[in-house]
């Protein structure tokens, strides 16, 4: 069991440097705001504290989402390290703005950030929250700049769960197509095109293998 303090956590998380790593992006105000991508923000536990663990709190409908009485809603994300945790909680949003009766793809992505900002609670690439949470909100933002944060918002949130997925882990074609296919049909659910209209190719190349028996 891990008996690290939470002085000895914030130490050793906070003195990695993971300017290298912060990839994703939002545009608020007249700032770009970098964030570290959520399965590097897992690597990087991984190789230091392997036993963390996070949740997020359902509402009374047993969903991970609390909505607001004007349609708006927060994710809650409870994190621990060894015996400390944590509750970070993060609205849905655009440019800062609030997102009235956000979709699943909106929920999404504000969850995969509540768990990177979660870590920066416990000193993981804090200092990217610092600016962050000191710009102001957007009043009447752009329309093609909302539309272009929500597309870069939508494939972050294909790239997670493709990640999430798992196909590079799998050992043989078949149980990769399977994989895919899941992936595929998740994204036709959704109502989406893949942005990376190669994927399957791609991985086959990466793994060794046939695209077509």
């Amino acid at each position: 069991m891990d008996l690290s303090t939470r002085s000895e956590i914030w130490q050793k998380l906070s003195g990695i440097d993971v300017s290298t790593y912060c990839t994703e992006k939002e545009i608020l105000n007249d700032k770009t705001i970098f964030y570290l991508p959520v399965m590097r923000a897992h690597e990087i536990m991984m190789n230091n504290f392997p036993e963390y663990n996070w949740e997020f709190s359902e509402d009374p409908a047993g969903r991970e989402v609390h909505y607001f009485d004007d349609g708006s809603a927060e994710v809650r994300c409870r994190m621990t390290i060894g015996s400390h945790t944590n509750t970070t909680y993060l609205a849905v949003h655009a440019f800062g703005e609030a997102i009235i009766a956000p979709n699943s793809m909106q929920i999404h992505v504000a969850k995969q950030r509540a768990r990177v900002k979660a870590l920066g609670e416990f000193g993981l690439g804090y200092k990217m929250w610092l600016d962050s949470e000191s710009v102001p909100k957007m009043l009447g933002a752009n329309p093609a700049e909302v539309r272009l944060q929500a597309i870069s918002d939508e494939i972050d949130g294909i790239e997670a769960m493709w990640a999430k997925a798992k196909a590079i882990e799998c050992t043989n074609r078949e149980a990769g197509l399977k994989v895919y296919n899941r992936f595929a049909k998740w994204l036709m659910n959704q109502g989406m095109d893949d942005p990376q209209q190669n994927r399957w190719a791609d991985l086959c190349k990466f793994k060794g293998w046939k695209i077509n028996k």
